[in-house]
């Protein structure tokens, strides 16, 4: 008789770093000495990184819609990259309660590479990105699969910091799901997701 393999399941959560100062109400990049700069978070922005850890951690008293992390990846701040440093600020709270490192191997402009390792990869991995290239990133996960809510010239909208991608597949070779959920975080977040012809969503 054959063995029957079972395949691993993969799920990848996609999203975007937490609020920057695009404009002068949201006050300054701050780093984590509190020193004012452009390339790091807000205010805002570093407790929406705080809330985050909480939904994405085990927590026997909140039972969270979304898995918990085994591997956590930031865009990285490089030359030809991300001029950034918020990707990695955001998912630091996190890395720090799951004893989990960033992986900073990756960079903007790296989203065909960095899909195609991705999809190869199994369990389930957290990508925190730069919005310019997270719907690139999205659509290099999945090829050759085409799904009709990434279309090819969707991008990421500047001023949304508050959803969440899940790009899921029961093994190898198996068809990739898209889910798309609100973080509902903070005063102020959107109570519906984007609306994307698939319109596969939960609030």
């Amino acid at each position: 008789m054959q063995r029957q393999v079972k395949l691993a399941a993969i799920e990848i959560l996609l999203l975007r770093h937490a609020e920057k100062p695009d404009h002068p109400a949201s006050g300054p990049g701050l780093t984590t000495q509190g020193q004012e700069d452009a390339k790091s978070l807000t205010v805002r922005g570093w407790q929406r990184a705080g809330a985050l850890a909480a939904l994405f951690a085990p927590n026997l008293l909140l039972e969270s819609r979304l898995p918990t992390p085994n591997r956590i990846y930031a865009s990285a701040w490089r030359e030809g990259g991300g001029h950034s440093q918020r990707p990695e600020q955001t998912v630091e709270p996190l890395a720090r309660k799951l004893n989990c490192p960033v992986d900073l191997t990756w960079a903007l402009h790296q989203e065909e590479a960095f899909g195609v390792a991705l999809a190869a990869s199994s369990g389930t991995a957290l990508v925190c990105w730069q919005h310019q290239g997270l719907a690139a990133l999205a659509r290099a996960i999945v090829a050759p699969q085409c799904l009709s809510e990434l279309l090819p010239d969707w991008s990421w909208p500047a001023d949304c910091y508050d959803v969440i991608w899940s790009l899921r597949r029961n093994g190898t070779g198996k068809a990739w799901h898209f889910t798309q959920y609100c973080q509902a975080l903070l005063s102020g977040d959107r109570d519906q997701p984007f609306n994307l012809p698939g319109k596969v969503h939960h609030a």
